[in-house]
């Protein structure tokens, strides 16, 4: 995982990491997953056509990159809701029983 960081991927809070795996199509699947006590389990993945990118370290990276940026956004999406919860329920504003 550090030469991934060290190559530009973004590092990720202690019990999260990637993993990389080859796909169908010539594609690689790169995945974020969280280390749970016995077993991980996927938080988010992507697939990365190697061929769009100069070298295969640069088409990983990529995939970190936004596989980091969809769970960011995701775990922003589900702060908002948490909050917007607050706001669920009916609303009389004649200031009903």
């Amino acid at each position: 995982m550090l030469d991934l960081i060290n190559a530009g991927a973004p590092p990720l809070p202690a019990g999260y990491f990637y993993r990389v795996q080859p796909a169908d199509l010539g594609l690689l699947r790169v995945e974020l997953r969280r280390q749970g006590r016995w077993f991980s389990s996927g938080v988010q993945d992507t697939y990365v056509r190697p061929g769009d990118y100069p070298t295969a370290e640069a088409a990983v990276v990529a995939g970190c990159q936004r596989v980091e940026q969809w769970w960011r956004e995701r775990l922003a999406n589900m702060r908002a809701l948490d909050e917007a919860r607050a706001w669920h329920g009916d609303h009389d504003p004649k200031g009903g029983r």
